[in-house]
């Protein structure tokens, strides 16, 4: 299900954002560019380079407020740099 509060956080956050957001987002772009669910719709526009799990555009989705928020949580080792408080539950199975 589709959270649009979320979403239309992010979008807010993306038109400006703080320096933190800013690093954290480049951060996060970097992954997304060799993810193989980048996929190109067009690109003359800002938002025509989707993540193909979730369907956001990712010049957007790299503002997200939650720790990992990367559909197939390829985030993670960023996120722990900028959410520092964030405690990742390790588990034996």
């Amino acid at each position: 299900m589709l959270n649009f509060k979320k979403i239309f956080n992010a979008w807010v956050t993306a038109y400006k954002p703080s320096e933190n957001q800013k690093l954290l987002a480049e951060k996060r772009n970097e992954i997304c560019e060799v993810c193989p669910s980048r996929k190109v719709l067009t690109t003359k526009l800002d938002i025509g380079v989707i993540c193909n799990e979730c369907g956001c555009p990712i010049t957007k989705k790299i503002f997200s407020a939650d720790f990992n928020d990367c559909p197939l949580k390829k985030w993670e080792s960023v996120d722990t740099l900028y959410f520092p408080k964030q405690k990742v539950e390790k588990t034996l199975f």
